[in-house]
């Protein structure tokens, strides 16, 4: 199982320190949404791939339109993964898939509010991809274990899968059962006071 530190809604320059200090710790580190919304691809994640140029960096770009332009744009600054909505047209998915396999790396397909049957056809076209079942921010956490149980045994033969949207310590043991691959953990540590304690913490329970 690895672990993803998502970093959003901060400045490059506390992103960086973020960075600095779950070092050892975190396998991929999200640069947000929003943090590359207000600072741009290059002065996020090209200024931070960079300066930590063996750290896997995940672009939240959410792509849901031009699959092909904004996958290529993040590969070339440096992104490693970068992620695309469920939602979008196949032809937008498939325009991402062949980016990636152009650049060889892995990329991500957020499945928030996706239907049982589009959820169907990502499995056989797209099963590559690593695929995130994402509780939405606004839930605040609550359901999670039960969608990752449901979402886990609908997605029966796709070898990587992602959770995000309030996952915690005492609910690793789930993800892990489930058969998680990657659990992406963000103001938890990004905002913890201790953030390189808390960071092993996460990383402990991961491993137990």
């Amino acid at each position: 199982m690895r672990l993803q530190v998502a970093i959003d809604r901060v400045s490059v320059k506390r992103a960086d320190e973020i960075i600095d200090l779950t070092s050892g710790y975190a396998d991929i580190i999200e640069i947000g949404t929003s943090l590359i919304k207000d600072f741009g691809l290059d002065k996020s994640v090209k200024t931070l791939k960079e300066k930590y140029p063996k750290q896997c960096i995940l672009a939240d770009i959410k792509t849901c339109d031009e699959g092909e332009y904004e996958f290529r744009k993040t590969y070339e600054n440096g992104g490693d993964i970068p992620t695309v909505m469920g939602f979008s047209s196949i032809d937008t998915l498939r325009a991402c898939q062949k980016v990636a396999r152009e650049f060889q790396k892995e990329y991500m397909i957020d499945l928030l509010e996706i239907s049982n049957d589009k959820l169907e056809i990502l499995k056989k076209e797209f099963s590559e991809a690593i695929f995130c079942i994402h509780l939405p921010s606004d839930a605040q956490g609550v359901g999670l274990e039960e969608l990752v149980i449901k979402m886990c045994d609908q997605l029966k033969g796709i070898k990587k899968i992602a959770v995000a949207g309030g996952v915690k310590l005492d609910n690793i043991h789930v993800m892990k059962k489930a058969g998680v691959d990657i659990v992406i953990v963000g103001s938890a540590i990004s905002k913890a006071e201790n953030i390189p304690e808390i960071s092993r913490k996460f990383k402990e329970a991961i491993r137990r």
